[in-house]
C-alpha cells in the first residue's frame, strides 16, 4: 500500500504546509514570551555588570580602610645611582645621610696550586673524549709554524722526542720544513720549540687550538726558543675519579671532606664534575671551580666579607688532590664607610642594613667606587612617600564615576532626531534607580568624623551638581593635607563608624554582598527568565499535541480518498 503520510498522495492536496503553518500560528505566544525574556535576559546581565563594577569599589574602599596605609613607607633617594642606591621603610627616620665608602666588600678566594694535572699522555689521541690528558682540549684541524701547516687529526699523538711516526705532534713538527725541533720534558710537562732562527707561531687561518692547549704563546717573537709557559696536562672533569689525571693521585678513590664544617662524600664512581656539584649545593656557601687554562681548582665563599674558608681532608685526600690545601687563600673584605662624617662602620655586604648603620629600615646598596679619588660620596634623603594613599583615594573616586556612568548608561533616556524618545534598558528599574541616589550620598556627604576632614571636598574633590560624577578639581588641596594632616585624613577614611572608606564598604556589602538587594533582585530577574523556559515548554507540548491530531486526521482522510479511488477504479474496469 502506498505511503499515505506523503502529503496529498491520495487527495491531490498538501495538506502537510496546511499542518505547518497552523503550528506556526500557534506558536505565536511563544514567540512573545521569547521577546520579553530576551530583554529580561539583557537586564539580569546589565545587573550582573553592576554587581561587579561595585564588587570592584569595594574593594578600592577596603583597601582605603586599612590604618596602616596611611603610615607613609619611607621614600629613600640616592645623589649617584651608580655609586650607591637605597631603599627605607616607614620607621626609618627622615633626614639627609651622607655616606662616605672607602671600601667594597668582598667574597674570600682560596685558591689552589697550579698543575693540578698530572703530565699528558704521549701515545694518546690528543682529540676527543680526554684528550691524551691536556687541560684544554684539542681540535682537530691545522695549526701553522713558521708558516708550515701542521695537521691533526683523530689519530694524532704527542710523540716524544725523536719519535719516527708520522702521525705525532713531534714527528710532524720535526719534519715540517719549518726548522724548528720539538721536544717534551715529562718532568715539568712542557713542550719546547727550537730553531736557529726566531720562530713565528700560527696564522689566520689555523684551524686547531694545539698551540693554545699546548700553551705556546708567540708573544716571545723574537726568540728562537718557545717553551709552554706552564704544564700542558689538566683535569679531565667528566672522567671517573678512579681515572682523573691528577698530579697527585686520589688514595683511595672514596672518601669525606669537609668545607665551612660540612661534609661532602665521594665515591669511585664519581666524576670530578659530579663532586663540584655537590660542593655548589652543600650548604657549605662555597663555589668551586676549575680553570683549565692555568689547570687550578678554586673555592669562592658565596657571602662576602672577612669571612674565611675552612677545608679538611675526613678520609682520603680529594682536597690535596685539587692542590686545594697547598694553595692560599685571599681574604674577603668588609664594607667600610662613615655616615655624616661619624666614625668608620663596617658591612659584611655591600647591601648595608641597620645591623650596620643602625638606622630602621633604611637599606643602602653600594655599587661601585669613585676610581678618582680616595672616597665615594653619597648623599642618601629619606622622606616619606605618600604616593600610595594618593593613588588610593583616586582609584576609590575612578571607580566611583565608573560605576555611576555604567548606571546612567542604562538608566537614561535618549531623543532622536525625529523626536522619538528611547528609555534605558533599567529606565524604570527602582532598585538601579536608588543605588546611584543613594552611593552619591555615602560618597559624597559629610562623614561626621571627629577630624578637621569630613568631606572629598575638603581635599579637593567637587561635583558640578547636575551628574553623579566627582573630579579633583584642585590637586593641591589633596597633596596639602597628605603632606601636613595626613592623620586627619586617615580618620576621614579608616574610623571604624563613620569613616567614608568604612562606610562606603559597609553600604556595598548590603547591597552587592552575597545577601545584597541588588543580588536579590538579579536573582528574581533570573528566576522569572526560567519561569519563561518552564512556560515555553508547557506550550509547547500542547503545540506538538495539537500538530499531531491535525496529522492524524489528514492521515486519516488520505485512507479514505484512497479506498475511493479504489473503487473507482473497480467500477471504472467493470463498466467498460
Amino acid at each position: 500500500m502506498a505511503d499515505l503520510s506523503l502529503s496529498g498522495l491520495a487527495s491531490g492536496f498538501d495538506w502537510k504546509s496546511v499542518v505547518d503553518k497552523l503550528t506556526d500560528i500557534e506558536r505565536a505566544p511563544q514567540r512573545r514570551l521569547r521577546g520579553e525574556q530576551s530583554e529580561i535576559i539583557r537586564k539580569r546581565d546589565s545587573i550582573s555588570r553592576v554587581v561587579t563594577e561595585l564588587e570592584t569599589l569595594k574593594t578600592k574602599a577596603a583597601a582605603l580602610s586599612e590604618v596602616t596605609l596611611f603610615s607613609g613607607a619611607g621614600s629613600a633617594s640616592s645623589s649617584n645611582e651608580a655609586y650607591a642606591t637605597a631603599s627605607a621603610s616607614s620607621s626609618t627616620p627622615n633626614g639627609i645621610y651622607k655616606f662616605n665608602f672607602t671600601q667594597l666588600a668582598t667574597a674570600a678566594v682560596r685558591q689552589g696550586a697550579t698543575d693540578t694535572g698530572g703530565a699528558v699522555n704521549t701515545a694518546s689521541a690528543l682529540t676527543g673524549a680526554g684528550g691524551a690528558g691536556f687541560g684544554v682540549s684539542v681540535t682537530a684541524g691545522y695549526f701553522t709554524v713558521n708558516g708550515k701547516q701542521i695537521t691533526i687529526d683523530d689519530n694524532t699523538t704527542l710523540g716524544t722526542d725523536g719519535s719516527v711516526d708520522p702521525d705525532t705532534i713531534i714527528y710532524k713538527i720535526n719534519n715540517s720544513g719549518a726548522g724548528v725541533t720539538a721536544t717534551y720534558d715529562a718532568g715539568t710537562d712542557k713542550i719546547t720549540l727550537s730553531s736557529g732562527s726566531n720562530i713565528t707561531l700560527g696564522s689566520a687561518g689555523d684551524t686547531s687550538n694545539f698551540l693554545q692547549a699546548a700553551r705556546l704563546k708567540n708573544n716571545q717573537a723574537g726568540s728562537n726558543s718557545i717553551v709552554s709557559t706552564t704544564g700542558i696536562g689538566g683535569v679531565n672533569l667528566g672522567a671517573a675519579l678512579t681515572s682523573v689525571n691528577f698530579t697527585t693521585p686520589l688514595s683511595p678513590s672514596s672518601g669525606v671532606f669537609s668545607i665551612n664544617g660540612v661534609s661532602i662524600a665521594y665515591t669511585a664512581s664519581d666524576n670530578v664534575a659530579d663532586v663540584l656539584d655537590r660542593i655548589n649545593n652543600a650548604s657549605a656557601g662555597v663555589t668551586m671551580s676549575y680553570d683549565s687554562i692555568n689547570d687550578q681548582f678554586s673555592l669562592t665563599n658565596n657571602s662576602t666579607g672577612d669571612i674565611g674558608i675552612s677545608l679538611e681532608d675526613t678520609t682520603g685526600n680529594f682536597l690535596a688532590a685539587t692542590n686545594l690545601l697547598s694553595g692560599t687563600t685571599n681574604a674577603g673584605k668588609n664594607a667600610t664607610f662613615t655616615i655624616n662624617g661619624g666614625g668608620q662602620l663596617e658591612s659584611l655586604s655591600n647591601t648595608i642594613t641597620e645591623i650596620s648603620h643602625g638606622m630602621s629600615g633604611l637599606v643602602v646598596n653600594a655599587i661601585a667606587l669613585n676610581e678618582d679619588a680616595a672616597s665615594t660620596n653619597v648623599t642618601i634623603t629619606v622622606g616619606s612617600d605618600n604616593s600610595g594613599i594618593k593613588k588610593a583615594i583616586k582609584d576609590l573616586v575612578d571607580q566611583y564615576n565608573k560605576v555611576q556612568s555604567f548606571i546612567d548608561s542604562l538608566t537614561a533616556s535618549s531623543t532622536d532626531s525625529e523626536g522619538k524618545v528611547t528609555a534605558g534598558l533599567l529606565a524604570g528599574d527602582t532598585d538601579v534607580n536608588q543605588l546611584a541616589r543613594t552611593l552619591r550620598t555615602k560618597v559624597f556627604s559629610d562623614t561626621g568624623v571627629n577630624s578637621t576632614i569630613k568631606r572629598l571636598e575638603s581635599i579637593g574633590f567637587e561635583t558640578d551638581g547636575n551628574t553623579n560624577q566627582i573630579t579633583l578639581a584642585t590637586e593641591s588641596d589633596l597633596d596639602t593635607a597628605l603632606s601636613t594632616k595626613k592623620n586627619d585624613l586617615k580618620i576621614f577614611f579608616t574610623d571604624s563608624t563613620n569613616g567614608l572608606a568604612n562606610r562606603i564598604e559597609g553600604y556595598l556589602e548590603s547591597v552587592s554582598g552575597v545577601d545584597g538587594t541588588l543580588v536579590s533582585h538579579r536573582d528574581n530577574i533570573s528566576a522569572e527568565s526560567s519561569r519563561i523556559d518552564d512556560q515555553v515548554k508547557t506550550m509547547e507540548l500542547q503545540v506538538q499535541s495539537t500538530r499531531q491530531r491535525l496529522i492524524d486526521s489528514f492521515l486519516a482522510m488520505e485512507a479514505a480518498q484512497a479506498k475511493v479511488n479504489q473503487q473507482m477504479q473497480f467500477l471504472a474496469q467493470r463498466f467498460k
